[in-house]
């Protein structure tokens, strides 16, 4: 099948799903839309296709088939259903939505119409969560028995200065920056049982009204583990990383974005062989995103659209529902 392609916001991650489509002959880029007039037109131009400023103009009067969804976060509940409603799949940057009711609203239109829904959570791609989950998989830690999660990364002052800075349209830090790595946390050892604390911080955007540090604590009922995310790192990303300790040795996979295996050690002498083999199979060239003065997560897109199945809309509810226990935890609330 060929996937007729319509792109709805021409932002910072914008040129990944370009390079996608380009790198993948399933997909043929039809159309882009901005409600920026001239952004959306200079790209039609760049990349020989039309330019729209109205997303259902564009879908609407173009032949397409396929929604890739790159806008502010809050738009995206309301964007993917008319995608939907009106004969295209759609591929939905993170986060797909901001609580798990307008996630089902979405997958409820995806099941009627027939159309498939995916969500971006291209991080699960790293060679390095790829050995820790087969590392799990193969019991090579033994029972686990705890964990900690650290994201200490850097994003100016004017991060926040457009609308990452409205609440109900951007919504806090984990959707933004730590909903990847929650992401992964949640994909090799699943969703706590409960989210015992929150407490969030102000310490560097203070002229903002969102966030730029969370600290949790999750209960796994037999064990636990810590919860860090923060933006205001200095001078830049410091790392993020995922530590798991169990009752035959631990492994942390971090760097400045989960692309590195820091280390790991077993206690029992058929583990480390078996983990030797294990790491032999993966490469850790892959590097983040760059954004000019931070940087990102690895993309990982093209492979993304060769994989679409590994992607659909509800592998994201597990981490849409951890992410809104730990606000919840905070009193807090993202979204309408």
């Amino acid at each position: 099948m060929k996937y007729k392609v319509g792109i709805i916001g021409c932002g910072g991650i914008f040129p990944r799903h370009i390079e996608a489509i380009e790198s993948n002959s399933n997909f043929e880029l039809i159309s882009v839309c901005d409600i920026q007039k001239t952004l959306a037109a200079s790209l039609g131009k760049r990349y020989k296709v039309t330019s729209y400023t109205d997303y259902k103009e564009m879908i609407c009067i173009e032949d397409l088939n396929f929604i890739v969804i790159a806008t502010p976060n809050a738009l995206h509940r309301d964007q993917a259903i008319f995608s939907l409603e009106n004969g295209c799949d759609v591929l939905i940057e993170k986060p797909a939505v901001f609580n798990k009711k307008d996630l089902d609203k979405i997958l409820e239109v995806s099941k009627k119409t027939k159309q498939k829904s995916y969500c971006v959570l291209q991080v699960r791609l790293n060679p390095t969560v790829s050995l820790a989950k087969e590392i799990l998989d193969n019991k090579l830690l033994g029972t686990i028995r705890g964990f900690s999660f650290t994201q200490r990364w850097q994003r100016p002052l004017e991060y926040f200065s457009g609308w990452r800075g409205e609440p109900d349209v951007g919504g806090g830090i984990l959707y933004e920056t730590g909903i990847h790595y929650l992401d992964v946390l949640q994909y090799l050892i699943g969703n706590p049982k409960e989210i015992l604390s929150t407490k969030t911080y102000t310490t560097k955007h203070k002229d903002g009204i969102i966030e730029d540090t969370v600290y949790s604590l999750a209960d796994y009922g037999e064990f636990g583990g810590t919860i860090e995310s923060t933006i205001a790192s200095e001078p830049h990303n410091i790392e993020s990383s995922i530590t798991l300790m169990g009752s035959n040795g631990y492994i942390k996979i971090g760097g400045k974005a989960l692309n590195i295996v820091e280390s790991a050690n077993f206690l029992s002498h058929g583990a480390t062989i078996k983990y030797e083999s294990l790491s032999q199979q993966h490469e850790y060239s892959t590097e983040p995103n760059s954004y000019g003065s931070y940087q990102g997560s690895c993309p990982n897109h093209s492979e993304v659209y060769r994989n679409l199945d590994k992607f659909k809309l509800q592998e994201t509810n597990n981490v849409i529902i951890l992410i809104e226990e730990i606000y919840e935890k905070a009193n807090m609330k993202y979204g309408k």
